[in-house]
């Protein structure tokens, strides 16, 4: 079973973070596409860190909600209390451009419009001589806008993924492992576990 535990830190210091490898390739030919992610919190908001090694980047998408998962994408799909089946989506292109839902089974979702994404979030995108990565923020209240009873404690459900729709080598990678037959990330049921330090 896929967990990991998410450090209190008062600031980051991702050298000694802890990372979790994204190896489960899914429904293609493993690529010469590597990702890893790491969190942690510091009593107030979660942070997130995701790295990738990809050769040829595809960063193309600008627009608020654009289906960033065309091009090179890092995305942590987050469900705040165990028993509850919505779980918010935070989807990242190499520009930084954010696609954000919400909600449960796939008729349910829906896209998230933020007034200020960089304020609130604070993405930090960046490249590194083998590709790309990112770093963001989410606020605890943010968090307890959709989950009033959200606290850093005990354990919640996650996963992590790497994916390129439209790239030159196509590819979808995930932390826990995915159990169906065609590509498909929005499957709460095969998400891992998340325990808060």
């Amino acid at each position: 079973m896929s967990t990991y535990t998410i450090l209190y830190q008062t600031q980051p210091d991702w050298s000694v973070i802890p990372a979790v490898e994204l190896q489960e390739t899914g429904w293609l030919a493993p690529a010469a596409i590597s990702a890893r992610a790491q969190l942690c919190h510091d009593g107030s908001a979660l942070y997130v860190r995701m790295e990738a090694e990809e050769a040829a980047v595809r960063a193309t998408l600008s627009d608020p909600l654009s289906q960033v998962c065309n091009d090179s994408c890092l995305e942590f799909f987050f469900a705040p209390d165990m028993a509850d089946a919505r779980y918010i989506n935070f989807e990242f292109n190499p520009l930084g451009t954010m696609y954000l839902g919400f909600g449960a089974a796939r008729p349910t979702r829906v896209r998230q419009i933020v007034k200020k994404p960089d304020e609130l979030f604070a993405p930090r995108p960046f490249t590194t001589d083998k590709g790309w990565g990112i770093c963001w923020r989410i606020p605890f209240s943010f968090i307890q806008l959709y989950f009033p009873a959200f606290a850093p404690t005990g354990e919640c459900a996650a996963n992590f993924y790497k994916c390129g729709d439209e790239t030159v080598q196509p590819h979808y990678l995930s932390w826990a492992p995915m159990r169906c037959d065609t590509p498909d990330f929005h499957r709460r049921q095969d998400f891992g576990t998340l325990r808060f330090a």
